[in-house]
């Protein structure tokens, strides 16, 4: 279908959510709209088993903008999210999670920055808090993000998004406003497989894919931190995926040397992780074979596991050492 570039699509997946779902359904209706402009917003449950389904059909009964899908399998947010947008011709889009709250006036200024701009991506840094106080904000997602507009470039992006000193300050939980026709892929802009780093992966691929973005300053999107996140649930197989993203990206034909230096860099990192997981998920399951498999995914990889390993076992005697002498 054409897309319309004066609507916006707030696109909202939702898993078992009955306590945070109306919340971000009435900070998504607040949101104001420019003239001219008109904001949709498409939830779609990834098959719940508690009451947030019929919350949003309430919501979808009260308010001609909200329009609710349901899947018929429980396939992930990244295929929700694509769900999402096959029920839209909204031009342009933002992913919005169902725990999280936006400020009124958010949208409608990512798109007032896009259009002044002629950017295709636009990201605001985002306003992390709690669960225990959801409104109060504890730090920006970048903390030393220099004020105003900073262009978002492939090996930037890329270098910003793993290892980093302090947890969930990576850009790739950013949460920007994307224009439609800037995604390639085309309806289904998102790797529906994943079920974590699927939004790095949709970022990086459009900034590799040539499209023009800025990070800029808050604009009122509050990023509510809480345990159980996909992000604490990750193991072997999730860092598995983002490795093999890795090595996809590195595929691509034309990557300038910053931009294959960045994905290396984040590739290295992902297949440590993998190998790191996979060792302690075969120690914790006795599995010997699976432990050797460690060792297999890369050299580097390799060898982080074997230092891994070497260290344990280190303070295994140590502590044996130190007891045996206490002992005696």
């Amino acid at each position: 279908m054409p897309y319309d570039e004066t609507k916006v699509a707030i696109i909202i997946p939702l898993f078992n959510d009955e306590t945070n779902i109306a919340r971000a359904l009435e900070s998504a209706i607040a949101q104001h709209e420019p003239d001219g402009v008109q904001f949709e917003i498409v939830v779609v449950d990834d098959c719940s088993r508690d009451s947030g389904p019929e919350i949003v059909e309430d919501y979808a009964r009260r308010f001609a903008k909200v329009k609710f899908v349901r899947m018929t399998r429980n396939r992930g947010p990244a295929a929700a999210r694509n769900r999402a947008l096959l029920e839209t011709n909204a031009g342009w889009f933002t992913p919005f999670d169902s725990d999280d709250i936006m400020l009124p006036e958010r949208v409608g200024r990512l798109l007032e920055n896009a259009r002044q701009g002629d950017f295709d991506l636009v990201a605001d840094n985002l306003l992390i808090s709690s669960t225990n106080a959801p409104e109060t904000v504890v730090r920006h997602l970048w903390p030393e993000k220099p004020p105003g507009d900073i262009a978002l470039s492939t090996e930037f992006f890329v270098n910003r998004s793993y290892a980093a000193e302090i947890e969930r300050s990576e850009l790739g939980y950013l949460k920007p406003l994307i224009r439609r026709s800037a995604v390639l892929k085309g309806a289904e802009p998102y790797q529906a497989d994943l079920r974590f780093g699927e939004d790095f992966e949709l970022y990086a691929r459009l900034l590799a894919d040539g499209a023009r973005a800025v990070l800029t300053d808050p604009e009122g999107y509050l990023f509510i931190v809480r345990e159980g996140s996909a992000s604490h649930r990750q193991g072997a197989a999730d860092h598995r995926k983002l490795a093999l993203m890795g090595r996809n990206f590195l595929k691509r034909p034309g990557l300038a040397p910053a931009e294959r230096q960045a994905f290396t860099g984040f590739t290295r990192y992902c297949e440590r992780e993998w190998a790191a997981w996979t060792a302690i998920e075969a120690v914790r399951a006795r599995q010997p074979l699976k432990l050797l498999s460690a060792f297999t995914i890369s050299l580097p990889a390799g060898l982080h596991v074997a230092g891994n390993l070497l260290k344990a076992v280190s303070g295994k005697v140590k502590g044996i050492g130190k007891t045996a002498g206490q002992t005696a």
